[in-house]
């Protein structure tokens, strides 16, 4: 079928930019994964004892995000796709942190610990039965 009318050239590239705006939207599918992966790790491994608040706003964003796919308002959804997923990041850098300090304060409770042990061996060793007194 020729297309010799206007009517028909202008319904084609009607159809052509439909199709072609569908093409160029973008597919939040891959982001909001990727959120709820991280979302999910920071739940196993405990962040919310330590950033409670930043896994509860991962959860309330990756929400977002499936609410908007389903909604198909793409844009919204990997916004709040990627918002979940910096938060949840957030959380697990925190909870991170968090260990390591606690981690570090029972390595110098533990070194003070052996130095006061061995300060009070070595005092015991000086006064003990043969020690001269003075």
């Amino acid at each position: 079928m020729k297309l010799t009318t206007p009517l028909h050239r202008v319904a084609a590239l009607a159809i052509a930019g439909v199709l072609a705006a569908c093409a160029a939207a973008p597919n939040p599918k891959p982001e909001i994964e990727s959120a709820r992966a991280l979302v999910t790790e920071a739940d196993q491994s405990g962040a919310a004892e330590f950033a409670s608040a930043d896994v509860q706003t991962a959860h309330d964003r990756l929400a977002l995000a499936e609410k908007a796919d389903a909604s198909h308002r793409d844009d919204e959804a990997q916004r709040y796709a990627d918002e979940a997923a910096v938060n949840a990041k957030l959380a697990l850098a925190r909870a991170a942190a968090k260990k390591a300090e606690r981690a570090a304060d029972e390595t110098t409770r533990g070194t003070d610990t052996l130095r006061d042990e061995a300060e009070r061996t070595e005092t015991d060793t000086q006064s003990g039965p043969d020690a001269p007194t003075p």
